[in-house]
């Protein structure tokens, strides 16, 4: 069963240029002990669908059901009662802590927020959830600034667990950590899954990192979801041609990667169109070397790869005859280095 339900979430912003619309029509969900990861170029509406799904920004369409209430439906009271049971992680620890709280203050805000147990309870909580992201109880009285960036993103895991959250929406969560933390944090995320059985969104743009915590991967692209399935699926048979070159992007100390960045500069041509004026159709059209006219007349719905009932599923009209060794396109065209 689905401990968080994503329907058709639409969401738009004005701006000085226009109306946008930078998460467009995206269902998805997420099962207990379950982790989603979330891919794509910068910009594609990542943030954006976490935010939504958070209810920090407002949507124009869709809903978001978490444990079964639909938490678009609520007033703010009944939403501030809900929002214990599903927390974020940031991505600049830093700027996400109050740099004028001490560590046990800061883990231990959300229970005083939301009214859960009292001074003692409380404090047993903190030093439980301190334990579990690996901070020693000796940081406890230090403020922010005397911490490392590492020590900083546990407290902002452990003040997010702290709650007992059903799911947890981590939001790049180690991209602005040193590569040699990175995998710390990493480790710590994926153990607190296991031990706490919580349903994780995991947006990344490293698709290594995504490839070792997730079950199941969803690719973003201009606001909309382009293929879904479990990691082994998309990274092992890619049906859709900018999941294919996202992949072959990745660079990697062996004798096919040239090879491999090749074929990502043949499948992911030009640069991400504005979003003031996206493409008819097919939004990934005016990129994709095997475009035809029925890219831009119609928008393909998400179909599924292989059963009616499986997990993968792709939009893109000419995914049939698109193999995951992805053959020669017909022709190229200059581009640019990846921004994911």
């Amino acid at each position: 069963m689905s401990v968080l339900e994503v329907d058709d979430i639409v969401v738009e912003f004005d701006t000085d240029a226009g109306r946008i619309t930078a998460v467009d029509g995206v269902s998805l969900h997420l099962a207990t002990g379950e982790t989603l990861g979330l891919v794509g170029e910068s910009g594609c509406g990542k943030s954006t669908l976490a935010r939504a799904i958070m209810q920090l920004v407002p949507m124009q369409r869709g809903s978001v059901r978490l444990e079964g209430t639909d938490l678009g439906s609520l007033s703010r009271r009944e939403l501030r009662r809900m929002r214990h049971r599903i927390q974020m992680v940031f991505q600049d620890p830093r700027g996400s802590l109050d740099p004028r709280m001490n560590v046990s203050t800061l883990i231990g805000e959300p229970l005083k927020v939301h009214s859960i147990g009292d001074r003692t309870s409380r404090a047993k909580a903190v030093a439980e959830a301190m334990e579990l992201v690996g901070l020693p109880a000796a940081v406890a009285d230090r403020l922010p600034s005397e911490l490392s960036g590492g020590q900083q993103q546990r407290v902002g895991i452990a003040r997010s667990i702290v709650t007992d959250p059903a799911v947890l929406v981590c939001d790049e969560p180690v991209s602005a950590l040193d590569v040699s933390i990175q995998a710390q944090i990493i480790n710590v995320l994926d153990e607190l899954r296991d031990e706490l059985d919580l349903a994780m969104l995991f947006i990344a743009h490293d698709l290594s990192v995504v490839r070792h915590l997730s079950d199941r991967v969803a690719v973003m692209y201009l606001g909309q979801i382009v293929e879904t399935g479990t990691a082994s699926e998309v990274f092992g048979e890619p049906r859709h041609p900018y999941t294919h070159g996202l992949i072959s992007s990745v660079p990697r100390a062996d004798a096919e990667s040239a090879a491999r960045l090749q074929t990502a500069r043949r499948l992911v041509l030009g640069e991400l169109p504005s979003l003031l004026d996206p493409p008819s159709g097919c939004r990934y059209r005016t990129r994709c070397p095997y475009a035809t006219a029925e890219c831009a007349e119609a928008e393909p719905a998400p179909e599924p790869v292989g059963p009616a009932d499986g997990l993968h599923t792709v939009r893109c009209h000419h995914w049939r005859t698109i193999v995951s060794a992805a053959p020669e396109p017909q022709e190229s065209a200059p581009s640019q280095e990846l921004a994911i």
